[in-house]
């Protein structure tokens, strides 16, 4: 794990595939440094892929960065966890399920974009669902446990969950909690039926890379504060990776950092943040 910095960086890959949170933003708004950084790379004419664990559809996620002062028009393309599971459920939602299913969204905010244009209806009672999607956490209302409680119903009728955000830690206004990927663990330890998208798994990078046919994987560089979601997925994805010191371990030492990682989680570079200064 090489020391180095974003400046250095640029000028050794051909492409980058930037997360999000910790990496742009953190919960109370955009780092400055980032929305100047991002222009850079474009001034460049190096291509820039938003790759989010966000399990809110595309739109949602470019709407936010406009409102945080970001010029979306120089990415390549916005691509989120929740758009990708939304493109696989559209395409499968008529072979594996009724012919208008009932969806129990677990969410943030009460958002239902990821089935918003699907032929569906929403469902406020889990155990009555054809299907759950697992799309974001509210921390700050409802604990771990009350989402095992919520779950279980679902389990013993073997009702199939998606899990369009594997985030296990999310990034709040007072420093970190769990995302809506401890809660589809918890459906998992309950013997639940799980699908699981975004990093660090295939499917989003397949689709990542499908924009950038002319550059080699081995020529993009994964940018993300998370070892076990950025640098797990850019690893197997045969990318480079650059893993940024603010973001979720922002107050760990660089020793409590790596401790126990495997050699897939380990990045090939370390920043300090999305910054050229």
């Amino acid at each position: 794990m090489k020391h180095t910095t974003l400046r250095v960086l640029a000028d050794q890959f051909d492409a980058f595939f930037i997360d999000q949170f910790g990496v742009l933003m953190d919960a109370t708004g955009a780092y400055p440094f980032a929305i100047d950084s991002v222009k850079r790379l474009s001034e460049l004419g190096k291509p820039m892929i938003l790759l989010s664990n966000s399990g809110k559809r595309a739109l949602k996620n470019e709407e936010r960065l406009t409102r945080l002062g970001f010029e979306v028009c120089l990415f390549t393309k916005v691509i989120t966890s929740g758009e990708v599971a939304y493109s696989v459920i559209k395409k499968n939602i008529q072979k594996k399920f009724p012919k208008k299913p009932k969806v129990f969204i677990i969410s943030r905010d009460s958002d239902t974009s990821p089935i918003d244009d699907l032929n569906c209806d929403v469902c406020d009672r889990i155990e009555k669902a054809d299907f759950i999607i697992i799309s974001g956490s509210e921390p700050e209302k409802h604990s771990l446990q009350f989402y095992h409680n919520l779950l279980k119903p679902a389990v013993d009728r073997n009702i199939p969950a998606f899990c369009i955000n594997p985030d296990m830690i999310m990034l709040t206004k007072t420093g970190t909690s769990f995302g809506a990927g401890a809660i589809a663990k918890e459906y998992e330890k309950l013997g639940g039926n799980l699908s699981w998208f975004g990093k660090p798994y295939e499917e989003i990078y397949n689709f990542a890379l499908k924009f950038i046919p002319e550059i080699l994987p081995q020529k993009v560089l994964c940018i993300g504060d998370s070892p076990e979601h950025d640098i797990r997925g850019g690893y197997f994805a045969n990318c480079k990776t650059a893993l940024v010191r603010s973001g979720i371990h922002s107050k760990s030492s660089f020793e409590e950092l790596v401790e126990g990682l495997a050699d897939s989680d380990r990045a090939d570079f370390v920043i300090p943040n999305f910054s050229f200064v």
